[in-house]
This record gives C-alpha cells, sequence and structure tokens, in this order.
C-alpha cells in the first residue's frame, strides 16, 4: 500500500488548525482558571477566616448581561421540551413578554449542556455553564478553521494564514468564553456570504472549455461559479436569521461594492475567455431568499407570524430578492447597453421596488412594526448603549477608537487603491479588490456612525489585505519564493503580523494577570461582584422569589441566578417592562404613580445603587430632558440617596441589604495583603 506523504501545504494548513485550536483552547481554559485562582483567594468573612458555605461560590460568573438570557432561554427550553422560546417571564414581570431573538444560540446551549450532562454526568446547572464556556470558543475554533481552508485553496496557506490568523485575536471578544451570544454567529455567517461571493468571480466566469492555470485563479467555471453564489446565498439567509437589521447594512455595503465594481469594470478589458454572466446574481438572490424564508419558519411556524421588522421576515427576503435583481441588471446593462431591453428595465424596475420597499416601511412605517423607532428606544440607545454611539462620543471614545485595527484598515485599503489605480493588479482580482475596498470604506464610515459595526471590519479589513497579497504575488508567478520581500507586500504582512502580537498580548495579557491573582479585568470583577450580590440575596430570602426592580444591566442575572423576576431591561422586547420602571423610577415624590404600579405588578424589592447614575438615566427615558431640579425630585434618585425623603411604602429591607452587600475580600500575593471589593447598593421591601 502506497503511504500517503503530508504535503507543505497540507502541514502548513495544519499547523494553521493548531495554532487556532491551542488560542481558544488555551483561552478558555486561561480564562476560567484565572477566574478559580481569584475566587480561591476570596472570602466574604473576614480575612484570614476560612470561606465556607459561602453561597457565590455555587455558580459561574459571565461577562455580559446578554449571556445571562441566552442560558436562561436555553434552560427554560429544555424544561419545556419544546423546539423554541417563544416568550419569557424573566422581566416584564407579572405579565411576561416576547421572545424573538434567533433560536441557534439556544439550541446550541441546550445541545452542548446535555453532552455534558450524559458524557461527564454532570449536574444541569454545571452543564450549563460548562456548555455557556464552550459555545463561543467552539464555534470561532471551527468558522476560523474552516476559512483557513477555504482561502488557502484559493491564495496558498502563507496568504491565507496571514489573513485568517490575526481574526483570532482580533475577534476574541466576539468568541470570548464568557459571552455566551449571537454575534460570533452573525459574524460566522455575513463572512461566509461575502467569501463565497468573493470566490464566485462576482458574474465573472470561464467557459467550461477554457483551461485554468492554476486552482487559485480568481475566476471559474460556470458551474462552480453558481454554486459558490447558491452558498452564498444560503448563508446570508442565516445572517439574515441571526440578525436581520445588522446584517442588512452590512449586505448593502458588499452590495454597494459589487454594483460600484460591476461600473468600474469593462468588458472590453476583460481577458478574451472571461465573460460576464449576469444571470448568476438572480441564483444568488433567489438562494438568498429562499434560505431566509426557511429559516423564517423555522423560528415562527405555525402560529407565531407577526409584524417584527426587528428580526427576519419574509420582507427581509423579498428585499435580498430585490438588491439581487438590481445587481443582475446593471450587469446586463453594463455587458452590452444595446440589448437592455424593456423586459430587463422592468426587472431592474421591480427589484428596485422591491429593495426600497424595506427601508422605507421601517423609516415610514408604524414604531409598532420596528419598536427601536420608538421614543423610549431613541432616547436609549442614543445616550446609553455603547455599541449605539459614535466612536467619537467621549464615553465611547476609550471603548472603540484606540484600537490599532483602524490602523490595518487604513493601510490595506490604501494597498488595494494602489493596486487598482492604473489597473496593477491583475484583471481576475480587480472585482473582488473593488468590492472590498468599497465595502471597507462604507464599514469605517458606519463605523463612524455607531460603534457596533466594529465587530464586522476585522473580516472584511483582512479578507481585503488578503486579496491585495493575493493579486501582488499572482502578478509575477514566477517570483513566490521573493514575493513577501517587495516593499508594498512586506508592508501589509507586516501590518498583519503586528495586528496579530498586539491583539494576542492585550488578551493573554489580561489571563495572565487573573492566574497569578493580581489584577481581574474591571467588566469580569463587576459582574463576579454582582453574581455575590444576587445569590448573597438568595441565600437570605431563604427561597422565597423576589420581584425586583435592580439596576437594569443585572435584570438578566436576577432571574438566571433564581433571586426571582424583575421589570425593566435594556431590550427592544421588553418596551413595556422598560417604560414601566422608567415611570415608577422617575416618578415625582411622594410617589404616588410608582405606588400604584408597585402594587399592580407586585413588586417586592427595589435594588438601587447608591449613586444617581440610573434615576437619571430613567428621567431621562421618561421625559427627553436633563433639568436638574426635575431628577433630584424623583424617586429614584431619593431612592440612591436614602435618608428621610424615601416614602413610608418603601422601607429599608436591612438583613437582605446586609447579605448582598457582603465585602469580598481578595488576597492578592504579589502586594502581600488583603483586597476588599464590594457591590454596593441600597435594598428596599415595597409595603402593600
Amino acid at each position: 500500500m502506497r503511504r500517503h506523504v503530508p504535503t507543505r501545504q497540507g502541514l502548513a494548513i495544519a499547523g494553521g488548525i493548531l495554532l487556532l485550536a491551542m488560542w481558544y483552547g488555551g483561552t478558555l481554559w486561561g480564562t476560567d482558571r484565572g477566574i478559580r485562582n481569584i475566587e480561591a483567594q476570596a472570602t466574604t468573612t473576614a480575612p484570614p477566616a476560612p470561606h465556607v458555605g459561602e453561597p457565590w461560590r455555587a455558580m459561574r460568573f459571565f461577562g455580559d448581561p446578554d449571556a445571562y438570557y441566552w442560558l436562561s432561554y436555553a434552560r427554560d427550553l429544555r424544561t419545556s421540551g419544546h423546539l423554541r422560546v417563544r416568550y419569557t417571564f424573566a422581566d416584564n414581570a407579572p405579565y411576561g413578554r416576547e421572545v424573538h431573538w434567533a433560536q441557534l444560540p439556544i439550541w446550541s446551549l441546550a445541545i452542548l449542556s446535555f453532552v455534558f450532562e450524559r458524557a461527564a454526568s454532570l449536574p444541569p446547572t454545571i452543564a450549563l455553564e460548562m456548555a455557556g464556556r464552550l459555545m463561543m470558543p467552539l464555534l470561532g475554533f471551527v468558522f476560523f478553521s474552516l476559512l483557513l481552508i477555504l482561502l488557502a485553496r484559493r491564495w496558498g496557506p502563507a496568504i491565507a494564514l496571514l489573513t485568517v490568523l490575526p481574526l483570532a485575536p482580533t475577534c476574541h471578544y466576539e468568541f470570548h468564553p464568557l459571552r455566551p451570544d449571537h454575534h460570533g454567529f452573525q459574524i460566522a455567517f455575513a463572512v461566509g456570504c461575502l467569501v463565497f461571493l468573493l470566490r464566485s468571480g462576482l458574474g465573472w466566469v470561464l467557459p467550461s472549455s477554457a483551461s485554468i492555470g492554476s486552482s487559485r485563479d480568481p475566476l471559474r467555471p460556470m458551474a462552480e461559479a453558481r454554486r459558490n453564489f447558491i452558498l452564498s446565498g444560503l448563508f446570508a439567509g442565516m445572517a439574515l436569521w441571526l440578525g436581520a437589521t445588522v446584517f442588512a447594512f452590512v449586505l448593502g455595503a458588499i452590495a454597494a461594492g459589487v454594483a460600484l465594481s460591476l461600473l468600474w469594470s469593462s468588458p472590453s478589458a476583460a481577458p478574451d475567455e472571461a465573460t460576464l454572466r449576469p444571470d448568476l446574481f438572480r441564483w444568488w438572490g433567489v438562494a438568498g431568499a429562499a434560505s431566509s424564508l426557511l429559516f423564517y419558519l423555522l423560528e415562527y411556524a405555525p402560529n407565531h407570524f407577526s409584524m417584527r421588522l426587528e428580526v427576519n421576515h419574509p420582507l427581509y427576503a423579498l428585499w435580498y430578492l430585490g438588491t439581487a435583481e438590481c445587481l443582475r441588471a446593471l450587469a446586463r446593462w453594463k455587458l452590452n447597453r444595446n440589448t437592455f431591453d424593456l423586459r430587463d428595465g422592468l426587472s431592474a424596475a421591480a427589484g428596485f421596488m422591491a429593495a426600497g420597499s424595506l427601508p422605507l416601511i421601517v423609516l415610514a412605517g408604524p414604531p409598532a412594526w420596528y419598536l427601536p423607532r420608538s421614543l423610549l428606544m431613541l432616547r436609549l440607545h442614543a445616550r446609553y448603549i455603547t455599541e449605539f454611539m459614535s466612536p467619537l462620543n467621549s464615553l465611547a471614545f476609550s471603548v472603540y477608537a484606540r484600537d490599532p485595527l483602524l490602523l490595518v484598515g487604513l493601510i490595506a485599503l490604501a494597498v488595494a487603491l494602489f493596486l487598482l489605480r492604473k489597473n496593477r493588479a491583475p484583471f481576475p482580482f480587480r472585482p473582488a479588490l473593488q468590492t472590498l475596498a468599497v465595502a471597507t470604506g462604507l464599514m469605517f464610515l458606519l463605523f463612524g456612525w455607531q460603534g457596533r459595526w466594529q465587530q464586522f471590519l476585522p473580516p472584511i479589513i483582512f479578507l481585503l489585505a488578503g486579496y491585495g497579497l493575493a493579486a501582488m504575488r499572482h502578478s509575477r508567478p514566477s517570483g513566490s519564493a521573493n514575493s513577501f520581500v517587495r516593499p508594498l507586500p512586506l508592508l501589509l504582512a507586516l501590518t498583519l503580523l503586528i495586528q496579530t502580537g498586539l491583539a494576542t498580548r492585550i488578551h493573554l495579557h489580561l489571563i495572565y494577570k487573573a492566574l497569578r491573582v493580581e489584577q481581574l479585568d474591571a467588566l469580569w470583577n463587576r459582574y463576579m461582584l454582582q453574581r455575590n450580590m444576587l445569590l448573597h440575596l438568595k441565600a437570605e430570602a431563604g427561597g422565597n422569589s423576589l420581584r425586583l426592580i435592580p439596576p437594569v444591566e443585572m435584570a438578566p442575572a436576577v432571574y438566571y441566578f433564581g433571586v426571582g423576576d424583575s421589570i425593566g431591561s435594556l431590550y427592544w422586547e421588553n418596551l413595556d417592562g422598560l417604560a414601566a420602571a422608567s415611570e415608577f423610577m422617575a416618578d415625582p415624590l411622594p410617589g404616588s404613580q410608582a405606588h400604584t404600579i408597585a402594587q399592580k405588578r407586585s413588586i417586592t424589592h427595589i435594588l438601587s445603587l447608591r449613586i444617581p447614575d440610573e434615576a437619571y438615566m430613567y428621567h431621562y427615558l421618561l421625559t427627553g430632558t436633563d433639568n436638574p431640579a426635575e431628577r433630584s425630585s424623583t424617586l429614584g434618585y431619593v431612592l440612591s440617596k436614602g435618608g428621610p425623603g424615601v416614602p413610608a411604602w418603601a422601607t429599608p429591607d436591612y438583613p437582605l441589604q446586609l447579605a448582598a452587600t457582603k465585602l469580598l475580600h481578595v488576597y492578592v500575593p504579589a502586594a502581600g495583603r488583603w483586597i476588599p471589593l464590594k457591590a454596593d447598593g441600597r435594598l428596599y421591601r415595597l409595603q402593600p
């Protein structure tokens, strides 16, 4: 039997996959171990007393409020035995609310927790925690490994490694073990749509009889191009499923890039064997619209249909189909204006109307169809949700504007424009470079508008850099040995390597500090203290379920940790609950309306921080003003300050408050001393 000998390329790809496995496995272990090390050196009793029976040791914490909702949904799904979670009583108590987010993260958590229960004989609570820790690193490893294989087949392993390996540390927060969420799925499916669209040749194909000089030639025969268009459409439907409103903007940037590429290109300048096939865009549109509809039915059929445009909906399928039809008409017109007839014009007009209908309905339709347009949500997003703010905002600047990724993007964009100027890049690479250059520019503009688009920038930027390197290498096939010592590709390659090193250092440094019990990330520290507060509160309550108005970011954790339920939360699905919490906390003294709300909703307790920031937020959400006199006379402000101004029907609950606000003492070996940490607050019991 002939022995199979791995090729250099195969070994390089396997090495890249091994590095990805080491990154995700190592950060998963290091994050969990670091937190465990800190918790082992912590106690809520006076040091150096033994820490025995402290309730907060029973459960792990997670690094984002959204994570607790996904975990709670997965737990409720398994308890119910149903296929989907369509309603929850986690907040807006006692009425509950609908759930509209995609079920894929919920199903993933439920399946992983089931596997841990059966394979490792873990109790359900621990199995769910382990599933929450594993889901995103596992998704990141699978996604980036597949992306590496796909790109290596077209570019070779060297360029593919330079493109993909920087993505793992740069996009680490989207695949972080403490943040089980839908964002990583959104990125994976959006990138899948873009990669297969680029692999298709963007409408340019070779005849089936033409010989292909290399498997790395961007142009492929018709059958292969059509297959890539269909796969791109399938991933587009999945991206709409996981986040329709977010992906709509990303796809808009990609479609604008394709459109300008078609306008930019000249069929007469194409090689003799290359032809533009406009009908391929129709395949793309049909595949994307069909998959979007399929996943919509999977979510809602047979009896949960409603006009909810915040998530995937048949109107998104129609919009996608119309966008594809517009691109087909543009390609048809570009190919031969003389044969562009009435039927083509009608098809283009129908596509334009279908593509324009969705944004028109969202912007001009009833706010009830798109709740983020409601006044309360607009105020919330504009001032209090960081990802909706511009990076130029003083609050968001520290989160977004210091990222070196922006410099990488500018260099990659400059290299791409240099290659496109005077047609320096070979023709087969130009459509991809043109599309990515335009998409990158538009994503930069979107990022300048709202910081949440940053998560989609790294894949597009690194794909642009990768195509730039591939175009420069392809232009001199005989110089593959020295292709990376020429100034331009060397600059680009070094930029990618520097970004990899910087992003890796940031995350590993935090893990290293935690492993040595020197420092815990500020966000992790906050969520650890919140977990401690809630589990102490639960233990002191003696099994009695509480109905709370807590600090609003803690609402998901209140339900997940089994303390009880809450009213307000920062989600458009819970508009009624957030409005009720705002009316309660922003009610002017003596708070008669708040008392009525408390009686109507059977609220038992209020957990208020000792700073008035949350009271100011509720006042602004309700009134849209910042009047200091009005803010300081609200119930929320008085509750945060305590004292004689608190209404008689809200009395301090000192036993619960003392239990919830215990000091956490952490011994730091490097400093040789105990560090006190405390999540401070006031707890009030509401009288009937």
